[in-house]
C-alpha cells in the first residue's frame, strides 16, 4: 500500500452521481451507475467509487483515482511492467492484476519521492475503468 504524503488534513466528504467530475486536479467522466464520493484535502482531491448509495459498505466499492507521493524504486518493484515515456515528462505504468485495472500517471522526473495520479478499479468494473481513463484531464499537479 502506498501511503499519501501531501496534506493530511480532515476533508470534507461530497457524493456526486451525476456522471461528471472536476475540481482545480482533475477532470473526467464516469458511468452514471456509479456512485462518485469526493475527499478534498487542502491540496489534493481524492475520489472512491461505489456501485450504490450505500458508500459506508465497503462490498459496494469498485475503484479509486487519487495523487500520491510514491518512491519510484518500489513502484519498479511492484510493477515490472517498466515505464512508458520519458524521464522528463509523463510516464505510466498500466495494466492489469488479480485484483483488476490500474494506472500510474508518474508527475514528476525526480525516482524518489514521485508524484503520481493513481487509479485502481476491480476486474469487474474494467468498462467503468476505461471510460475514465480516456476522459480523465490533469489540470494542475498538487504542490
Amino acid at each position: 500500500m502506498i501511503a499519501l504524503s501531501w496534506a493530511t488534513e480532515t476533508s470534507q466528504e461530497e457524493i456526486i452521481n451525476n456522471g461528471t467530475f472536476e475540481d482545480q486536479y482533475i477532470k473526467f467522466s464516469y458511468p452514471t451507475s456509479l456512485v462518485a464520493v469526493q475527499y478534498t484535502f487542502e491540496n489534493y482531491t481524492i475520489v472512491d467509487f461505489f456501485n450504490s448509495n450505500d458508500t459506508s459498505n465497503f462490498d459496494n466499492y469498485v475503484g479509486n483515482i487519487r495523487f500520491s507521493t510514491s518512491n519510484l524504486t518500489n513502484l519498479k518493484k511492484v510493477y515490472t511492467e517498466g515505464s512508458l515515456g520519458e524521464y522528463n515528462g509523463y510516464r505510466t505504468w498500466e495494466g492489469t492484476d488479480a485484483n483488476g485495472p490500474y494506472i500510474y500517471i508518474l508527475l514528476s522526473s525526480a525516482d524518489a519521492p514521485v508524484k503520481s495520479l493513481q487509479m485502481d478499479f476491480k476486474s469487474e468494473y474494467k468498462q467503468a475503468y476505461k471510460e475514465i481513463l480516456s476522459t480523465l484531464k490533469i489540470k494542475k499537479i498538487p504542490t
